[in-house]
């Protein structure tokens, strides 16, 4: 089994309010969520890159890691 890198702790969609931080939406990106960071409650990320599961990984300087 291919080990998945971490998400941002700081990415957001609906499901994390209603399922909870484990939902898929939050590791896969899915055609229907809608993603937004939690630190500039926008689409868009402090380094002006767009909030997705794919993309809000370790390799983004503003990645956070879930304590």
């Amino acid at each position: 089994m291919q080990k998945v890198s971490p998400v941002c702790k700081r990415l957001r969609t609906k499901a994390y309010y209603v399922m909870g931080r484990d939902h898929e939406d939050l590791h896969e990106s899915s055609p229907t969520a809608q993603y937004w960071c939690a630190r500039t409650t926008t689409v868009m990320g402090p380094d002006e890159v767009y909030c997705a599961p794919e993309a809000c990984r370790p390799s983004r300087d503003c990645f956070e890691l879930e304590e």
